[in-house]
């Protein structure tokens, strides 16, 4: 009996121990750099009625404003990236994201995955950066090894293209050539 119960125990708990999510695991972890926008920020910007007079600064906010989440991991440990780029590959197939482009140059490669709600927007946007070249590519004073960026909202790619590449993330300009194909 007493093992019955330890197996229901155990068989209860695996689905929080597995599914304990890439970004939650590593959030106040040394070994990465962790950026995250919550929901209730993207809502607080969507109430705000803030004017610029610049038109791309416009078009920015009012991408902000669909955007529900917003979560950015990197990592200069090979062992994190090794982490990541495995969780990332289980997410793509257990929430049935689609390849949407893949970059490999001397920088990185670049992978790009969504889930689309129809041509011009996506849904999530998963891009996950492997294999950078440290001498080409540095986010301040560091030089990653891995770069994970998860969106979740009504996306427009340039838009967010445009979001990255002002973050400084590798992987932005490749994103912003999509919507010119």
């Amino acid at each position: 009996m007493k093992k019955k119960i330890i197996l229901l125990f155990l068989t209860m708990m695996t689905p929080f121990v597995w599914g304990q999510d890439v970004f939650e695991k590593y959030e106040y972890n040394d070994n990465v750099t962790y950026f995250s926008i919550s929901p209730k920020m993207f809502q607080m910007l969507a109430k705000l009625s803030i004017e610029t007079n610049d038109p791309q600064a416009d078009q920015l906010l009012s991408m902000v404003k669909k955007i529900k989440t917003f979560k950015v991991i990197t990592t200069e440990n090979e062992g994190v990236g090794e982490d990541i780029n495995s969780w990332a590959t289980k997410y793509i197939k257990a929430h049935k994201l689609q390849e949407l482009m893949r970059v490999r140059d001397k920088e990185a490669y670049v992978d790009f995955y969504v889930k689309s709600t129809n041509d011009d927007l996506v849904k999530e946007l998963l891009m996950l950066v492997t294999d950078i070249n440290k001498e080409q590519v540095h986010l301040g004073n560091r030089s990653p090894e891995t770069v994970l960026l998860y969106l979740n909202g009504d996306i427009d790619l340039e838009q967010i293209s445009k979001l990255v590449n002002q973050m400084n993330l590798p992987g932005g300009s490749q994103l912003g050539k999509i919507n010119k194909h």
